[in-house]
């Protein structure tokens, strides 16, 4: 069986890492794919490369007009896709090679997986790799719970994940009103119903350096994730809500305690110096 693969990248003013993203789209081995650019209305160039780009590549579109954020294009982008899988990536990240190919062959040898995800790489501005995650997926229990298990027994990196047109279908697309997050939100609706298959091959490379939200706006981030996670602790009447309720605690109380304990270790050092 053969997958047409759809991949839509959202972007804004960033004609400077933009053509990295759309070579390593156009480069990818497997045969029917499609690369759907949503454009919020840049002034920078982006128009007249997508242009150019589209001109050289059939498998390129795009819209540009302006948006009220990330989740909103890339539901624009959801939306004109016509492919059986579909991928997201920034427009300054970009896919390994034969990526894509893998990516079929997984949804292909595993039919009831609605989700399949790599691992992905962190780079620094200056192209170096601080990081590369492994991906893993324990249960839709340990999602939810994030604080203790997101980046261990659960990593679904979003610039490697691949999700069946079935079961964005099925949940809908990125909430709108998620603007940090939007990516776990919908994980969390996407693992109700559909699994997760895990693969050890590198996917994507995702920039996390300065100028990225994922690195500048950690904090908002992390408040906007437990919002969302808290939609899912059940009824204030049963025994999970409370559950979740001092996990949390306990986790924010101890990280607190922590970071009390290291600034007087530091006060203390700097004093006897």
């Amino acid at each position: 069986m053969t997958f047409k693969i759809s991949i839509v990248t959202a972007t804004l003013n960033r004609a400077e890492f933009l053509p990295r993203c759309i070579e390593s789209v156009a480069a990818q081995s497997h045969p029917d794919k499609e690369h759907i650019v949503i454009d919020g209305g840049s002034t920078d160039g982006t128009v007249e490369l997508l242009t150019d780009y589209a001109r050289r590549y059939p498998h390129l579109r795009f819209i540009s007009e302006k948006d009220n954020g990330l989740s909103q294009a890339f539901n624009r982008g959801l939306a004109l896709a016509t492919g059986d899988v579909i991928g997201v990536i920034g427009d300054d990240d970009f896919y390994q090679p034969g990526a894509l190919e893998v990516v079929a062959q997984e949804f292909a040898c595993h039919p009831e997986a609605g989700l399949v995800s790599g691992s992905c790489a962190h780079s620094r501005n200056d192209g170096s790799i601080w990081l590369t995650q492994q991906a893993s997926f324990s249960s839709r229990r340990d999602l939810i719970e994030w604080w203790r298990y997101w980046g261990n027994a659960v990593v679904i990196p979003a610039p490697s994940t691949f999700i069946r047109r079935r079961v964005i279908e099925a949940v809908g697309g990125f909430e709108e009103a998620d603007r940090y997050a939007m990516d776990y939100h919908h994980w969390i609706k996407s693992t109700e119903k559909f699994r997760v298959t895990t693969v050890d091959r590198l996917f994507a490379t995702f920039r996390n350096d300065e100028g990225t939200i994922s690195f500048s706006r950690n904090r908002q981030q992390q408040a906007e994730m437990l919002a969302i996670s808290k939609r899912y602790w059940g009824s204030p009447l049963g025994p999970d809500f409370y559950r979740f309720l001092f996990s949390y605690w306990r986790y924010y109380k101890c990280r607190d305690l922590r970071g009390r304990v290291k600034r007087k270790l530091r006060r203390v050092l700097a004093f006897r110096r």
